[in-house]
């Protein structure tokens, strides 16, 4: 399992602003990095806050299933849900969590790369009302690394 120090940011510059890391705190998890992309779709850079400072109860645990599923599984996740960004526009935002472990065992840092897709043009998107965040069952697929294994 790849860990941080795998990872070069000089040679994916252009998904920086994508990304965010996610470091495992004990039980807990806290954003170790966010993206510029990433705090304009949000409305804010979260870098150093943990997901209950950052969102509501249900939204907070609703992220932290999907961290402890990459922890506990070991294996990277991928979501696509509806989201109200900034200034209410409506995205659809696609999540692909990389579990990455020091020791190649324990994961302790989840690489996030979120990518986002609007779902009206921008002019008709002010007002729209705010929906639910993962109001879907989450499914793990497992996917062979290698041929055979």
């Amino acid at each position: 399992m790849p860990s941080r120090r795998d990872i070069d940011p000089i040679e994916i510059p252009k998904l920086l602003p994508h990304l965010q890391l996610v470091e495992v705190v004990g039980a807990r998890f806290r954003y170790r990095l966010i993206g510029t992309a990433l705090a304009q779709a949000f409305g804010r850079d979260y870098t150093g806050a943990y997901p209950e400072e950052v969102s509501s109860a249900a939204r907070a645990e609703a992220v932290c299933r999907i961290y402890r599923l990459v922890q506990e599984k070991r294996l990277p996740v991928f979501l696509r849900s509806s989201y109200v960004g900034a200034k209410n526009v409506d995205l659809i935002v696609n999540r692909m969590y990389l579990p990455l472990a020091d020791d190649d065992r324990a994961v302790n840092m989840i690489l996030g790369s979120l990518t986002f897709e609007f779902l009206q043009p921008l002019a008709d998107a002010w007002g729209s009302a705010e929906r639910a965040l993962f109001e879907t069952e989450i499914e793990v697929i497992e996917v062979p690394l290698t041929p055979g294994r």
